[in-house]
């Protein structure tokens, strides 16, 4: 599976001290491409429990036109991504 996208927002639940914006952005497009191997994942939909504050987050990025994913450590949403892109799967090689 490959993907091509922008990451524009990342909504973050965790102190900048144990992780960057920046590091939110290199899981979920590593996740996304196959290379990430750690303790977050990412979901490209919204799970059952995601609080106010994740859905009030998730709401404004799809208003601005954006895609949505969040990236959860354990059961919890830790940060809401809104990017533009596709996700698309390479054709077979012969």
């Amino acid at each position: 599976m490959k993907c091509r996208m922008i990451v524009l927002d990342v909504f973050s639940w965790l102190p900048a001290k144990e992780i960057s914006i920046e590091e939110l952005e290199q899981i979920f497009i590593g996740h996304l491409n196959g290379t990430y191997e750690g303790e977050y994942k990412v979901l490209l939909k919204v799970p059952d429990n995601a609080d106010k504050n994740i859905l009030n987050s998730r709401a404004t990025l799809i208003g601005e036109g954006k895609d949505v994913a969040c990236i959860l450590k354990g059961r919890k949403v830790v940060a809401v991504v809104g990017y533009r892109g596709s996700i698309y799967t390479s054709p077979p090689k012969n």
